[in-house]
This record gives C-alpha cells, sequence and structure tokens, in this order.
C-alpha cells in the first residue's frame, strides 16, 4: 500500500423504519430496514506508513476503556489489510467521537465503514464501493450502509442494500438518554422468533412521493415493542410529539430516539424544552454526495 493520510467525517445512522420479519435458519433474525445518514459526525483521521509487519494501532479517548483490538475500527483495517494482502504496512487511526457510544445511532459501524473508505482513499481506489461492503459485511451487520450511505433499504441481516428516494428536507433532533445504553443480542433475543408484519413497503412509497406524512404514518420499531412504558426512551419519543415533531420514534435497538420536525425552529424550541432530559443534537438527512472529505 501507498503511504498517506486522509481525514473523513463518520455520519450517524437513523432508522426511519426497523422491522424484523423473522429468524433464519442460520440463527440471524431477518429484518427490513430504512436507514438514513445524519449530518450528526465522528472525525475519522487513517495514516498508513511502512513498519516491520502489519500493523493497527486506535485511539480514542472517548473509548478509552475498550481494548484497541476489540474497536470494531481495528478490526475494519485489519479486514482491509488482509483482503488487499498488504505487507510491512502500519495503520494509525485516531478518533473523536460526537455520536454517543451505544445509541442505536450507527456510531461503531460508521467508524469501521469510514475507516475502509478512508484506506480505500490512500490505496489509489483498489476496492469498488461493492467490495468495500463486501468486506464491511464480515465485520457488522450495519457497516455495508455506513459505506454506501444516503438513504438505503436493507434486508436480510442488513447486508442486502438498495438505495431509495431521498429522505424530504427536514431537521432531526435526536434525543439519548444520558447514562444509558442497549445491547443489541439481548434486544433481538427479546423479539417473537416469527417475526412481525412488514410495512416496509409502504415506507418505501412515501420516500418516492416525497411526503413527510406518509413517511410519518409508515415509520415503526419493532424493538419499541419490547421496551417498557415508562422507559426513558419512550418518555422521550412521546414528548418529541407532544412538541410537535410529525413523527418520532427509537433508533436501531436504542435508547437513541429521534423526532422529525419540518424547519430549524421547531426543532430549536422541542430542543430547548427538553434541555436537561437527555443528550440533544438538531441534525439534518446527510445525502451520499455530502463533503465527507475534509480539507
Amino acid at each position: 500500500m501507498k503511504n498517506g493520510k486522509v481525514t473523513l467525517l463518520a455520519p450517524a445512522k437513523i432508522n426511519l423504519y426497523f422491522g424484523v420479519i423473522g429468524m433464519r435458519d442460520d440463527g440471524y433474525h431477518e429484518v427490513q430496514t430504512v436507514m438514513q445518514t445524519i449530518d450528526l459526525f465522528d472525525r475519522v483521521s487513517v495514516e498508513v506508513r511502512d513498519g516491520d509487519d502489519n500493523a493497527v494501532h486506535v485511539n480514542c479517548k472517548e473509548l478509552n476503556w475498550l481494548k484497541e483490538e476489540d474497536n470494531i475500527a481495528f478490526k475494519a483495517a485489519a479486514a482491509y489489510l488482509y483482503r488487499a494482502g498488504a505487507e510491512k504496512t502500519v495503520v494509525d487511526i485516531n478518533i473523536e467521537k460526537k455520536i454517543p457510544d451505544g445509541a442505536g445511532l450507527g456510531g461503531g459501524s460508521t467508524d469501521a465503514a469510514t475507516v475502509l473508505l478512508a484506506l480505500n482513499m490512500i490505496d489509489d481506489d483498489r476496492f469498488s464501493l461493492i467490495e468495500l461492503c463486501e468486506i464491511g459485511q464480515m465485520i457488522g451487520s450495519d457497516v455495508p450502509f455506513c459505506v454506501k450511505k444516503g438513504t438505503v433499504t436493507a434486508t436480510g441481516f442488513g447486508e442486502i442494500l438498495e438505495s431509495a428516494a431521498p429522505m424530504p428536507d427536514c431537521r432531526i433532533l435526536i434525543a439519548m438518554p444520558k447514562g444509558e445504553k442497549t445491547n443489541t443480542a439481548e434486544a433481538y433475543s427479546k423479539l417473537l422468533p416469527q417475526g412481525y408484519p412488514s410495512g416496509v413497503e409502504n415506507m418505501k412509497i412515501a420516500l418516492a412521493e416525497c411526503d413527510m406524512k406518509k413517511m410519518a404514518a409508515a415509520m415503526k420499531n419493532d424493538f419499541e415493542k419490547i421496551c417498557e412504558a415508562d422507559s426513558l426512551s419512550i418518555k422521550l419519543k412521546n414528548k418529541l410529539t407532544e412538541l410537535g415533531a410529525v413523527a418520532a420514534q427509537m433508533s436501531g435497538s436504542g435508547p437513541a430516539v429521534f423526532g422529525i420536525f419540518k424547519d430549524q425552529a421547531e426543532a430549536k424550541s422541542a430542543k430547548e424544552q427538553l434541555d436537561g432530559m437527555a443528550e440533544l443534537y438538531i441534525c439534518a438527512p446527510a445525502r451520499r454526495d455530502y463533503a465527507y472529505l475534509e480539507k
């Protein structure tokens, strides 16, 4: 590989729709989800240099409790080096976290995807986008989407991707309950093995028609079925609706929730009224052609 350094913005994601339709023979849950990247970013710097052997180093002060080799960004770099057949290559990764960890916002997956994209840029685009998604699939179910970005329908266990029509312009208020995290594997284990009825086609139609009201009506997240009614996530979801959100729901397996507002003023007003209840971020949809490369 060539030596070089690249810094990229790694966007969070929300699930506009998350449905579980059953259990596969391999033990994975069959899902149908519509994901959207948003302009809440981690900052990921990747440097490649010569070494005596292949090595990966990850620095992330916000996750200093996590062993380096357990960081999904480490796994992404190791997988890329293996696929590229690299020798005597050292990869130094520095991550500045803004996306809350363990929130259902794809913070780890987007960091891993961004490492793959950065290495590929340094490596003169050795791999196609499809090939990068294939590498990402081995690391985590949301990583291929985080490579692709934009508005995407994912099926299978999240690895089969299909571009969807862009989300309408709006503002998105993220509310992350302070001090809470969700164990995704445990959350999956509480879902019905036969899954739940599908309504993903309604979401795809709503996006194609750029109809915010239809999109709001089509939104759902099956993980909410296992949440206690008095959980902070559900309380925040209901509060967002009370404060004027067109729709609100949990993202991924939570605990973060989001509300969709028509404009900045409405989102800002809701944020002010929720101050102190959660970590709050006003965002917008981030398109696939967003300028993720930091100059």
